[in-house]
């Protein structure tokens, strides 16, 4: 059984830290349970139906992202632009995950027997083998950019 897998304990814990990570950028919270070796357990208690066990990571999760939004707060507060550094460092580390123009070096077979890219290196818009699409790219972060420059402007104001 799931139990005899992983204690709850584990579960809670790993619940925690992963909501931690959900709530910092660039960070995924499914890839730390990988990591934490919680993934499995978590999907299997999914599928088992195993309420015990979800439950416990629900907890987990609620008392993770209560703890840490109060220590994100007290980081804001007494060391804000170090806490910004390092946000942007998480930012931008994972900016290569998300790059659109890549080019596959190595292919693997999952396990629904298709070829799927497994070894990329990331390339210029201009090296890509391919249509860039470089003028959506440009329109869509500067449609995004906007955004948030409008909502904020928005949230600034201050109701009469």
């Amino acid at each position: 059984t799931l139990s005899e897998e992983v204690s709850l304990g584990y579960i809670f814990i790993s619940g925690a830290l992963a909501i931690c990570a959900m709530i910092l950028p660039g960070i995924s919270g499914a890839f730390i349970l990988v990591i934490l070796g919680a993934y499995k357990s978590i999907l299997d208690a999914i599928d088992e139906r195993d309420f015990k066990t979800l439950l416990t990571f629900a907890v987990g999760a609620v008392v993770g992202i209560l703890s840490f939004s109060k220590v994100l707060k007290w980081l804001f507060t007494n060391y804000r632009n170090l806490t910004l550094a390092a946000l942007t460092g998480f930012i931008v580390g994972s900016l290569n995950k998300i790059w659109p123009w890549k080019h596959t070096l190595t292919y693997r077979t999952n396990s629904h027997g298709e070829e799927v890219p497994f070894n990329e290196v990331s390339v210029l818009p201009w090296n890509y083998e391919g249509e860039a699409q470089l003028i959506w790219a440009v329109a869509l972060v500067l449609g995004g950019f906007g955004l948030i420059l409008l909502l904020e402007s928005l949230a600034s104001k201050k109701p009469n």
